[in-house]
């Protein structure tokens, strides 16, 4: 009797060593095949990554954007653009209604932003959370145009009749700050979606209006008095909140 239960007892532990291994190798399987698991992977990336993504952001600019995003979560951005005239009529809206400029600028201003104008911006910043990003930022926008004599001459008040001059080139840069908080969505590891809300301030402009030296010897320097109050006007009034969404690849 005893040897028999000795025997029974050896059988035991021999399969008890058998199927140990199995087991071990059937939870490791179903783990990695576990739907929560891949999930999980994805979820949390820990390395590098680079953004190419389409871009437009009411009211300043229609473009393409590069983020870089690095292991603790920091990350810098670059984007250029094109701001059209559509959107640039609704930032000049803003700076009507704030009383950034009279009547006798209004025609200026509907010429200046005719051809739309181009953007860079840059900025920097830190992603909280998967997905939740703030960031900070400058913006350059820069528009180019010709000036008709009659917008000229309502902005002066002052009649231009010098020889040739029935339009003048007119160039307007403005520098800004922004900030922005926004979600950005991975999509299978590789496409990205992103919407942001965000603010942007100006905090310097110039203007420049290429006229003859004649013009800018008429008493009051008319050409001066208009790229002060234009580049004075986008200063001070030169604020817009923003809407930004994007949609991309990851690499």
């Amino acid at each position: 009797m005893t040897s028999a239960r000795r025997t029974s007892t050896q059988l035991s532990w021999l399969l008890a060593a058998l199927l140990a291994p199995a087991g071990a190798s059937a939870q490791l399987g179903r783990a990695l095949d576990s739907p929560t698991a891949s999930a999980g992977v994805a979820a949390a990336p820990s390395g590098w990554a680079l953004d190419l993504s389409a871009q437009t952001s009411l009211p300043l600019s229609i473009g393409l954007e590069a983020q870089l995003t690095t292991p603790p979560g920091f990350f810098a951005a670059v984007a250029v653009g094109h701001t059209p005239n559509a959107y640039l009529g609704m930032l000049t809206g803003i700076l009507d209604g704030a009383g950034a400029y009279g009547d006798s600028l209004r025609p200026m201003i509907g010429e200046t932003i005719a051809n739309g104008a181009w953007n860079v911006r840059v900025g920097v910043g830190w992603r909280v959370v998967e997905g939740l990003e703030l960031s900070v930022g400058y913006t350059y926008l820069g528009a180019n145009t010709t000036l008709s004599r009659e917008a000229i001459e309502a902005a002066t008040g002052q009649r231009m009749r010098y020889r040739g001059l029935r339009e003048a080139p007119f160039a307007l840069e403005l520098h800004a700050l922004h900030a922005r908080v926004g979600y950005r969505f991975v999509i299978e590891e590789h496409f990205v979606l992103a919407v942001a809300l965000g603010w942007t301030h100006g905090v310097g402009a110039s203007a420049r209006l290429d006229v003859p030296a004649e013009v800018r010897a008429i008493d009051g320097n008319p050409a001066s008095t208009i790229e002060d109050a234009v580049a004075e006007g986008f200063t001070q009034y030169g604020f817009t909140p923003e809407l930004l969404l994007s949609a991309g690849y990851r690499f």
